[in-house]
């Protein structure tokens, strides 16, 4: 990677190497996997020392709070309108990660290798990454419910059996994708998902 652009102001170079090492971090998680991922490595790859790491975040982990604080949070939380039905707030777990791979498919490659990397009991990840997937399943859930509420979700829908079909169906079609590539695209089984979801738990029109 090239060096730092010249003729910067320091806080245009502080903005340009915190972005540099979240995307160097993220190539060499879908390279390698976290745990054996260095800072001496993030720092090479997008272009610094290792001792930029620890300037800019302190820690290497501390970079995964940017990733998805900034990174994830940035790029993929447009809320749906205001006057958005129930329905519509629970398909948004489905339409963000839609709109990440969209506008960055190695970024969310990244981000389900953490996940499948925070399986084993032992990983450093696992209560963060539980802690993201249970965040998305409280959307699905509370959106269910509010449909109920407000006729877009059939009422007889069983919330907690419904909230498990969607938080699992979705990472069934990201393990198939991260395992056998980009065929078909990611977005194209999410697309499929998110009608049947509609399909199963969606109210009759009226």
């Amino acid at each position: 990677m090239p060096s730092p652009a010249k003729g910067l102001t320091q806080p245009e170079r502080v903005e340009l190497s915190a972005r540099r090492l979240v995307e160097a971090a993220a190539a060499l998680i879908v390279e390698k996997g976290w745990e054996t991922t260095t800072a001496a490595e993030i720092g090479r790859r997008a272009g610094y020392s290792r001792a930029m790491v620890h300037a800019r975040y302190g820690s290497k982990d501390a970079i995964l709070d940017t990733l998805f604080r900034d990174a994830y949070d940035a790029r993929a939380n447009t809320a749906p309108a205001g006057d958005a039905d129930g329905l519509s707030v629970a398909l948004r777990h489905v339409d963000r990660i839609v709109d990440l791979y969209l506008a960055d498919p190695v970024f969310t490659r990244a981000l389900f290798v953490l996940a499948f990397e925070a399986v084993p009991a032992t990983s450093a990840l696992r209560s963060r990454m539980q802690a993201w997937l249970a965040g998305g399943a409280d959307t699905v859930e509370a959106g269910l419910r509010a449909g109920i509420v407000d006729g877009s979700v059939r009422a007889d829908v069983d919330v907690a059996a419904a909230t498990l079909d969607v938080s699992t169906a979705g990472l069934g079609i990201v393990h198939r994708w991260m395992l056998f590539g980009d065929e078909p695209p990611l977005d194209a089984g999410l697309t499929a998902l998110r009608d049947r979801i509609r399909r199963d738990y969606g109210a009759p029109a009226r």
